[in-house]
Parts: C-alpha cells; structure tokens; sequence
C-alpha cells in the first residue's frame, strides 16, 4: 500500500477513477515527481528521479496525462519537450535559447491583447501565447 499526501495528488485521484484508469503506485510517483520537480521537467528528469520506473512507463503516463489535460507539454528548442501542470494560472514563459531552461513569468497586461485582437480582428478570441527567448544569467556569463 502506498500513501499519497500531496493535495494535488490527491484532488486528482477521483478524476482519474472517474475515467476507468487505475491508480497505481507509479502512477502516482510519476505525478508526485513532475510536481516536485522544480521548473519544467522532461521526460528524461522525471526518468532521473525515478530510475526503478521503465522510461517507456514514464512516457506512456505522461502521454495519459497530456491526453487528460493534466500536463502541457512545451515542445520548445533542443527537440525535448519539458512539461508543466495544465491548470496552473495563465502566464507567460521565457526560454535560454543557449540551455533551454524556461522561466515562467506573469504580466497581467498581456491579458487585453485578447481584447485588441478582438476588436481589430472580429475574431471570438479564447486564449493567446506568447513566449520570450534570450539568454539566461549563466549563460550570459559564458
């Protein structure tokens, strides 16, 4: 028997009862491990903290959850795509274009972009992206 603690572990268990899939102890490690990881972790990290898990197990959930919109996926620079949880408040992210670590960022005035684009466009706008890329402090230093 495994004891899941984490609040978010834990509001997600239901939800996934409620669409026939088990809820199994890697499951739910592969799960406690994105939401400990800090910043956005590939596939590969997870794999790091969870050397006893198969890779193919831990692509295979995190393909489930990416299906069930638990994770997005940000397929961003070097071909690996890292990920996030889905229902994390909008924000925005900026991307090293020499390491590729992701920095998230909140500027509430982007929001009336939807609002511009609206007017100027006709269009019924639902969501907008925007992403930012530079160098990172470290980077920048070498």
């Amino acid at each position: 028997m495994f004891i899941v603690e984490d609040e978010k572990i834990i509001e997600l268990i239901p939800f996934l009862k409620e669409r026939g899939l088990r809820i199994t102890p890697q499951r739910i490690l592969i799960l406690q491990t994105i939401i400990s990881i800090k910043g956005h972790p590939t596939v590969e990290d997870i794999h790091q903290k969870l050397p006893y898990i198969s890779l193919a197990t831990i692509y295979n959930n995190v393909k489930l959850f990416l299906s069930l919109h638990i994770l997005k996926e940000l397929p961003y620079g070097n071909g690996l795509s890292k990920y996030e949880l889905a229902n994390q408040p909008e924000h925005y992210h900026i991307l090293c274009e020499s390491c590729g670590e992701i920095i998230d960022f909140n500027y509430p005035n982007l929001k009336e972009i939807e609002h511009v684009a609206c007017k100027l466009t006709s269009f019924k706008i639902h969501t907008h992206q925007m992403e930012v890329y530079g160098l990172c402090p470290t980077c920048q230093i070498q």
